[in-house]
């Protein structure tokens, strides 16, 4: 494998790199200008310190994630603040400063090394202050170092599992950094010329593909990592611009979101690992400082854990409806126009109403209600959490257990012959992309539990009453004794009163 570029001076003293197979203008300038060039066509939010921990490259994807322009943070050591309230340190931090054992420290649990790359470790986090509610990244940090072993630094990616969008590498100022970028990037990356041979292919690619870079630098044959028979890679077809035939070889392509003349697709590759694996792919131009195409980079996601799980959500839709029938908890579920999606059979019990007379119609208030109005899974559609109040004042409640969710009990008079007391939670459904797609009711019937806390305030009005009527009559029976104890008191007194006399009058006889 070919992991150096060897340079020799000219006359004018700039250095000329030279690489097996070709490779890109090697001027110091336009090297740089490339370097950034392709990092930048890179779709994956990405950044890039030195060993004093300043940041070199910041690129667009992670100006759009983080909001902070590049202007703002290159040449600073602050690469904290898009993550974090306060100074701490980043992954990349830690591998700069030789210190991977601190890696536990600072990510407990939520760490792992990587499976594809040594020095290089994953993790997965919560970042609130990203994105209007947080947003939830997969990052990967792993050490740079130049032709010598010597570290000179540090990437960190960062992919956003929110959403499942891929994002762009960092960049570098020289032909030698971009390699040790690629090299050190967790995500399987090559790169080809005007000429269609490979210019780089990464350690990531090599553990994908099986297939050693020596291999593949300076050939035109990276087509076998993916396929059977020779067909061109979709840089190839960018490479040619043959950008109206792409749809023919890739199905499902679309442009990026990200940057303009860069294109995504996925596909199952049979010869992949040992069952075969889907790989999302982005294809971006490479341009020179004149705006003059010189090659394409592609990068590749292994998605096959994504496909599954697409997979299995799909079967566990099919089975999604007579779940939700066999929930003993009476429940509905409506969509963004507020038509019912689901009326289980625990809730046609309880409101005698059928599901095949209530699905696809707006009609859920029949249930509840004299006339129409809005139940709280409307309100939450709607997005008017904030009129919740107005229709149940003094009854409800957010939920404790569930964000964007709300409580409340009510009585209703026209469910049952006598009415029936319900405890009712609405929330919102939203899909993989944090939209909202509808909301959720379920409701139980509290009717007994009700009635025997009126009961039970009845029994302690009872008491209370039996408690005045004991207490009155303990009253009046100590005034009487009070009454009578005086009585015997005066007597007592004039007793004596009467002896003392007595015994006076004895006296003055005698």
């Amino acid at each position: 494998m070919k992991k150096k570029t060897v340079g020799k001076k000219d006359a004018g003293g700039s250095v000329k790199a030279s690489r097996a197979g070709g490779g890109l203008p090697s001027e110091p300038r336009e090297s740089a200008y490339l370097l950034h060039s392709i990092v930048q066509g890179f779709s994956i939010p990405a950044f890039v310190i030195g060993k004093d921990h300043r940041i070199l490259y910041w690129n667009r994807a992670l100006e759009q994630l983080s909001k902070i322009p590049m202007s703002e943070v290159v040449g600073t050591n602050q690469q904290w603040r898009a993550f974090y309230a306060e100074p701490r340190p980043c992954m990349a931090d830690l591998l700069v400063d030789g210190v991977a054992d601190r890696v536990p420290k600072w990510y407990e649990g939520k760490y792992h090394k990587s499976d594809l790359l040594e020095e290089a470790f994953e993790a997965t986090d919560f970042f609130p202050a990203l994105g209007d509610k947080g947003v939830w990244l997969r990052f990967t940090a792993a050490t740079i170092r130049d032709t010598h072993g010597e570290i000179i630094g540090a990437i960190e990616t960062l992919e956003d599992i929110t959403d499942r969008m891929k994002a762009e590498l960092t960049q570098r100022e020289s032909e030698q950094q971009l390699f040790s970028i690629i090299e050190g990037s967790p995500i399987p990356t090559f790169v080809i010329g005007l000429d269609h041979k490979v210019i780089y292919w990464n350690r990531s690619l090599e553990k994908l593909s099986r297939i050693p870079a020596e291999e593949m630098i300076g050939t035109n044959r990276h087509w076998r990592a993916f396929y059977a028979k020779e067909r061109p890679c979709m840089a190839d077809l960018l490479v040619d611009q043959s950008l109206e035939t792409i749809p023919e070889w890739y199905g499902g392509v679309a442009k990026s979101k990200l940057l303009e003349d860069t294109y995504e697709a996925e596909g199952f590759f049979p010869d992949l690992g040992e069952k075969g694996r889907w790989l999302r792919f982005t294809v971006s131009p490479i341009r020179s400082s004149r705006g003059a195409l010189v090659g394409a980079i592609e990068t590749l996601e292994d998605i096959t854990e994504r496909k599954e799980t697409e997979q299995q959500v799909i079967e566990s839709e099919k089975r999604l409806h007579s779940i939700v029938q066999g929930f003993s908890i009476p429940a509905f579920v409506i969509g963004k126009d507020h038509r019912i999606i689901y009326w289980n059979r625990a809730l046609e019990k309880l409101t005698n109403l059928k599901a095949k007379d209530m699905v696809g119609t707006q009609q859920q208030w029949r249930a509840f209600y004299g006339k129409e109005r809005p139940c709280m899974a409307d309100l939450l559609v709607n997005r008017s959490a904030d009129k919740v109040s107005k229709w149940y004042s003094g009854k409800y409640r957010k939920s404790d257990l569930i964000e964007e969710a709300y409580e409340a009990t009510d009585f209703f008079p026209d469910l049952g012959k006598g009415g029936r007391w319900l405890r009712f939670t609405a929330a919102v459904i939203r899909d993989s992309r944090g939209e909202l797609v509808g909301a959720v009711e379920t409701l139980e019937d509290i009717t007994e539990q009700k009635l025997t806390e009126q009961e039970i305030i009845k029994l302690n009005e009872e008491l209370e009453l039996r408690v005045a009527r004991r207490t009155a009559e303990l009253t009046a029976k100590t005034a009487e004794l009070q009454r009578v104890n005086k009585v015997f008191v005066d007597r007592e007194l004039r007793m004596r009163e009467l002896k003392m006399r007595i015994e006076e009058l004895e006296k003055n006889k005698g």
